[in-house]
């Protein structure tokens, strides 16, 4: 019975242990296909990271390869439109772009400037071709950068002249003056190009300058070539304006004259006649006034002479038109023996008020009615030799209505015209600038011509005699009962007077010592 006991027990251990290995097995066989498993997807992540790793590095390649042909392209296409721009402004050049095509426009104002070298074939002889073509283009890069600065465009190159336009394709009102400027630095670079070849020994190159305002037309011409061109008479009058320039000076017609004199310093000399426009009036252009330059040398504009011009440009008052109208009234109707108070002096005291009032730092329209006053204030002598001021007052009163004044403005012009009667007694700044204007003349270096032209009027009007020490002395009361009330004229005349004042009393001595 125990033995029969035992052998059950053995059996019954047998199976336990049967089914534990069985179970273990199981178990083992469970964590190999795990593990296997766990290996093959570890094995296909490993692969597919190395797939996005190298279709990583493909695309990177791609990119950088798109990226280097973008850059390319947008090289080749920045090429093309510089070399586009180099032929077209950008204007035009996009239009072209945009719609294939680009239309002609006229222009009512644009100011042609042309340059010229005198005596260019016969520098030419003296030039090995190569170096004859480099000088030249050192010339045409250094004017294409100073036509930039200023807003001009260059329109083209023929041989050895040169040729651009201010106002194109871009409309501007400032395009006289911005011409102007260009013109009178270039002409200083040749000057100084010039001064420096010579200091070499070497021969240097002239040039001549031409400018003239008028109106164009302006565009596109070309299939295979595009060009950018104007045409009209006015391009043919800037080309006479140059032809019959002088070197070392920058010529321009009546037309840009009216338009830049205000800030300029210039000269007239002479009539061309001109095909189909009969005969033109030319000036010199020399340099910027001294008072809107930096320094006063007349080279630099200065912050003066871009408020003067936005106000000529933008102002309601038509002062150039008012200035035409009164002028060609005292032409027509002043009395004859008037050796000082014409024509000369209106336009003297004019250019004094303009030059005190920028001393004085007078800004906006006030410097306009302090022109306009010096306008009229001697106007009333086309009527009466005295009590000229009201008359000069009543005529500016009727007919500045018509050029923009509006009715204070005009009464200030009247209130300017009144504080130049003798004895002066300015009540506020503007007054004493118009009186100070007005005898501008009394500390200036022209003194003595100006102050004769006075004897001759008062002699022929019977209001002195023919009397040198007389006049004399009365010159000396004057002057001497005289004083300037701006800060500007009592700085830069009384000196110049005071020294008038010993002179006149020198001549005193001798006179009285010729007659003794």
């Amino acid at each position: 019975m125990i033995l029969t006991s035992s052998i059950v027990l053995m059996l019954d251990l047998q199976d336990y242990l049967l089914n534990l290995i069985f179970i273990g097995a199981l178990i083992a066989l469970f964590i190999f296909l795990y593990k296997r498993r766990l290996n093959r997807v570890f094995e296909q992540k490993d692969l597919l990271e190395s797939q996005v790793k190298q279709r990583t590095i493909e695309i990177i390649k791609q990119k950088q390869q798109v990226e280097k042909q973008k850059k390319m392209l947008e090289e080749e296409k920045e090429k093309t439109e510089k070399l586009l721009l180099n032929i077209l402004p950008r204007e035009m050049a996009d239009e072209l772009k945009n719609k294939g095509k680009a239309k002609a426009r006229k222009y009512r104002k644009v100011t042609v400037m042309f340059t010229d070298f005198k005596g260019f074939t016969k520098h030419s002889e003296n030039y090995k071709p190569e170096d004859l073509v480099a000088e030249l283009d050192s010339y045409f890069i250094k004017f294409d950068e100073i036509v930039n600065k200023y807003n001009v465009e260059k329109i083209k190159t023929i041989g050895d002249a040169y040729m651009c336009a201010g106002g194109v394709p871009i409309r501007n009102k400032s395009n006289p003056i911005d011409t102007t400027l260009a013109a009178l630095e270039i002409q200083r670079y040749m000057q100084e190009v010039g001064d420096l070849k010579q200091s070499k020994g070497e021969i240097p190159w002239e040039i001549r300058i031409g400018l003239h305002t008028g109106n164009l037309i302006a565009g596109v011409v070309g299939i295979k070539r595009f060009a950018y061109d104007i045409w009209g008479d006015t391009v043919n009058v800037a080309a006479a304006m140059e032809q019959s320039g002088e070197v070392g000076n920058v010529n321009i017609s009546e037309s840009t004259y009216e338009a830049i004199s205000e800030f300029f310093v210039t000269e007239y000399r002479g009539k061309l006649e001109a095909k189909n426009k009969g005969n033109i009036d030319m000036y010199f252009v020399h340099s910027i006034k001294p008072e809107l330059s930096i320094n006063e040398d007349g080279i630099t504009p200065n912050e003066a002479f871009w408020h003067y011009v936005n106000l000529k440009l933008y102002s309601n008052i038509n002062y150039k038109n008012a200035e035409k109208y009164i002028i060609k009234r005292l032409e027509g109707d002043l009395p004859k023996g008037l050796h000082y108070h014409g024509i000369h002096h209106t336009m003297d005291v004019c250019e004094a008020v303009e030059r005190i009032a920028i001393w004085e730092g007078v800004k906006g329209e006030e410097l306009y009615l302090l022109k306009t006053a010096a306008l009229f204030h001697d106007a009333g002598f086309i009527h009466s030799y005295e009590s000229n001021e009201p008359i000069g007052a009543n005529l500016a009163k009727e007919m500045l209505p018509n050029f923009g004044y509006t009715e204070e403005q005009i009464d200030q012009v009247i209130e300017l015209i009144g504080a130049t009667k003798i004895p002066q007694n300015p009540q506020n700044h503007l007054e004493e600038i118009m009186c100070d204007s007005d005898l501008d003349y009394l500390g200036r270096e022209d003194f003595y011509p100006i102050a004769d032209t006075l004897r001759k009027e008062l002699m022929e009007f019977g209001k002195i005699e023919d009397d040198p020490k007389k006049w004399i002395e009365m010159n000396i009361g004057f002057l001497s009962s005289h004083k300037y009330f701006t800060e500007s004229s009592k700085k830069r005349r009384e000196p110049s007077k005071q020294l008038r004042i010993e002179e006149l009393k020198e001549k005193i001595k001798e006179l009285e010592s010729s007659n003794s």
